[in-house]
């Protein structure tokens, strides 16, 4: 079998692997479709060493071996990458948060003992059994592969306090910076504005509900942006995870305002320590998700009030999936590429 690693800058391998096999800890999943995340993309670009067990963590497919001890999954059940549930025992659940539980997060990145070998860019994973869950059956394969990502919308809104009436900026029109403005508006958000340099990103953002999509770019930019945060911005979400933004964030929320750090910026950042005591604001980080997130971001795209579908862009198969990566890399008019590794290529 096998199963695509980036393993270079711009480089992915399609690397020989064993055919997963079930254990008491480990479920065999037939993976339907994986979606290409950003932080997959930021790998692929930088050429840093990138874990194998997270290269495609966004995924969905079908139990095609059970493991051997029962853990409530059966042979064709739809299921999709999670995370456990809190262990009750490491040092961040005896002091009560369990929301750090620090066996959960080692889970997530991929880094417990019983992390899988290889991500979802594959035909199947044995996969651990505990951070699986079942799909809606109403939910189509593609959005259910999309699940993944709108949990961590789910979680960073979860973070940070939306009140009804607030006005949101979102700066960074992909897919979490879309989802996240989805879940603002549903959390009670009333005037909502994007900030978005891809027009057709910025479309989706406005199919979105989003009241004010700006373009970075335009010679009248900043104009709009100072009228349009003159009345003072509640909540400023940064999903774009560019050094630059994490400032600006800042610059454009009101003094008293929130500050929510979603993306992931790898570089150093450059702040001004004077403006963000000046302007006392609340900052709030945010990074993947816990269990209950997927429960509530199910619920949501199963009654339509998340769409999902809308951020999918272009379906590949596996043997073309380093044309996705440079193309994803290229063409930000592309949102959510989805790998069907049952696609010949």
């Amino acid at each position: 079998m096998q199963a695509a690693l980036v393993t270079g800058k711009e480089t992915l391998e399609l690397v020989e692997m064993p055919d997963p096999s079930p254990s008491s800890h480990h479920t065999v999943v037939d993976i339907s479709y994986c979606g290409i995340c950003g932080t997959d993309l930021h790998a692929y670009l930088s050429g840093e060493p990138y874990n194998p067990s997270i290269c495609g963590h966004e995924w969905v497919g079908h139990v095609s071996a059970e493991a051997t001890a029962n853990h409530g999954y059966k042979e064709g059940d739809r299921v999709a990458i999670g995370v456990g549930t809190a262990c009750g025992t490491c040092a961040s659940c005896a002091r009560g948060d369990a929301a750090h539980c620090e066996v959960v997060f080692a889970g997530a990145a991929g880094r417990d003992e019983h992390a899988a070998k290889h991500g979802g860019f594959a035909s199947s994973i044995a996969f651990p059994t505990t951070r699986l869950y079942h799909v809606p059956p109403h939910l189509s394969d593609e959005e259910a592969s999309i699940l993944e990502p709108a949990t961590v919308a789910v979680h960073a809104v979860r973070r940070t306090t939306v009140n009804l009436g607030d006005s949101v900026l979102v700066i960074g029109g992909g897919p979490i910076g879309l989802l996240v403005a989805q879940c603002a508006k549903l959390s009670g958000a009333g005037k909502m504005i994007v900030v978005e340099p891809e027009s057709g990103r910025r479309e989706l953002a406005a199919s979105f509900g989003a009241d004010l999509i700006l373009d970075p770019g335009a010679t009248a930019f900043p104009d709009q942006l100072a009228s349009a945060t003159q009345a003072g911005i509640d909540v400023v979400f940064e999903c774009a995870g560019i050094a630059t933004t994490v400032q600006q964030s800042v610059d454009w929320v009101r003094r008293g305002g929130r500050v929510s750090l979603v993306g992931v910026a790898n570089g150093p950042a450059t702040i001004i320590p004077a403006l963000w005591l000046v302007k006392e604001i609340k900052l709030t980080t945010s990074l993947a998700y816990l269990r209950e997130d997927f429960e509530i971001a199910k619920g949501l795209a199963a009654d339509g009030s998340l769409n999902l579908s809308a951020l999918h862009t272009s379906t590949v198969p596996l043997s073309e999936i380093q044309g996705a990566f440079a193309k994803l890399a290229r063409e930000p008019s592309e949102v959510k590429i989805l790998v069907d590794p049952r696609t010949p290529g």
